[in-house]
């Protein structure tokens, strides 16, 4: 059996030379396009663009046009009364304005930099935000490519299995038309090749649904005829290093943090600005001249709010009260990590445990099966003796095939956890 065994995955290697192969790499790969979450990384930065240029034309001048028309009830007035001076014209009690107001920033502190770098700070918290997301894809591909892995290897066992029962009832039959065995021991191998005809369309019917997930998940044409590559399997590094994209999002975002703070700081302090204004209107700057008139005023201005009732403090405690709750956010997904990490390293060695001895009962019982198919052509057991030995021979198999794909996929879990 163990022969049939290796012609059988002989037969797999060629085949995969002719059908599709996929490698896990690759559906990762594929599965990371077809995210749509990737194509908000793009939108994400159009936006931040657009803020940018909207913080940055704050340092151009700013341009205001004022027109208004009013009638008062009283205007000024001269009380002079002098003979031979009839005094100014008396003004309108109707009045009119139009001008354009520039104010021209000279100095802000640093405000707009800074706020160009909060800015900068956001994309790049929203993108890692964006990355995290796209990183938990890797754990639904890991796990559907294992399993259609998996089932790939149980349809190569009971492909082995009805390739021996045909053997079988080939040497049955004849043995059965010589008159050497009863009908009864050929109709036994029968009935058990009809149920591993079963058990194939089972493994063939959970393969359909696997693929046609793994199809959603990669946005890639899975055939039956796919071949999945099993992943070498890597040495796994124990180390407490991580590497997630959780770890970057928590440092950019009390990167952030900080930034907004610089903001904050730098906005507390005094901006001098330059102005001009020129206008026409009635009265002009001379409000004894009751005619229309333009004119224009020109200057320079200090602004500086020197009391906020300790706003800027409250929120700048507020900012590390923020801190202190993304630390205990690392800490607690930092925990979550190593546990997950502790588990996979059991469970690893757990498998390279069980295959040791796996390869130990595949060993006995190919030996079982054999001295059975020939105690079984001889006539000195019944054929359900040689089923019962020939099942447990490949349930042994099956075993130990299933879990050297575990094995890989607890180190592929294992560097997965950690980010690698």
């Amino acid at each position: 059996m163990s022969k049939l065994l290796s012609l059988l995955f002989f037969t797999f290697v060629i085949s995969s030379a002719i059908g599709q192969a996929l490698s896990l790499d690759s559906c990762q790969s594929m599965a990371r396009r077809n995210h749509p979450l990737l194509r908000q990384a793009g939108i994400i930065d159009q936006i931040s663009e657009l803020r940018q240029q909207n913080i940055q034309i704050l340092n151009l001048p700013q341009f205001d046009l004022t027109a208004r028309a009013s009638w008062q009830s009283d205007v000024t007035k001269l009380a002079l009364s002098m003979p031979g001076f009839a005094g100014p014209e008396p003004l309108s009690k109707d009045q009119y304005k139009a001008y354009v107001d520039i104010r021209q920033k000279l100095f802000d502190g640093g405000v707009v930099k800074k706020r160009g770098e909060l800015e900068e700070a956001d994309r790049l918290v929203s993108k890692q935000q964006n990355e995290t997301e796209l990183y938990k894809i890797k754990e639904t591909v890991n796990s559907l490519y294992f399993n259609a892995l998996i089932i790939q290897v149980n349809l190569q066992i009971v492909d082995l299995k009805k390739n021996t029962l045909e053997e079988r009832i080939k040497t049955v039959s004849s043995a059965v038309n010589n008159g050497i065995s009863l009908p009864n021991e050929l109709d036994q191998l029968r009935a058990e090749n009809l149920l591993t005809d079963q058990q194939k369309t089972e493994l063939k019917s959970t393969r359909q649904t696997t693929l046609a997930l793994l199809e959603i998940v990669t946005g890639s044409v899975i055939t039956e005829q796919t071949i999945f590559l099993k992943p070498s399997l890597s040495t796994i590094d124990v180390n407490n290093d991580l590497n997630r994209p959780e770890i970057m999002l928590f440092t950019l975002q009390k990167s952030k943090l900080d930034k907004s703070v610089q903001v904050l700081t730098n906005s507390r302090k005094p901006f001098v600005y330059a102005f001009g204004q020129a206008g026409y209107g009635r009265p002009g700057l001379n409000m004894l001249d009751n005619n229309f008139a333009d004119w224009y005023m020109v200057g320079a201005g200090l602004s500086w709010n020197i009391w906020d009732w300790h706003k800027s403090s409250r929120e700048r405690s507020t900012v590390k009260l923020q801190k202190d709750i993304i630390e205990t956010n690392l800490d607690n997904f930092s925990r979550s990590v190593k546990m997950s990490l502790s588990q996979e390293e059991n469970n690893i060695l757990k498998l390279k445990n069980l295959i040791n001895s796996d390869e130990q009962l595949v060993s006995i019982k190919d030996q079982i099966t054999k001295r059975s198919a020939v105690a079984l052509e001889n006539g000195a057991i019944t054929s359900a003796d040689y089923i019962r030995d020939l099942n447990a021979a490949l349930q042994a198999q099956a075993n130990l095939e299933t879990r050297k794909v575990q094995l890989v996929q607890a180190s592929v879990n294992y560097q997965t956890i950690k980010g690698e």
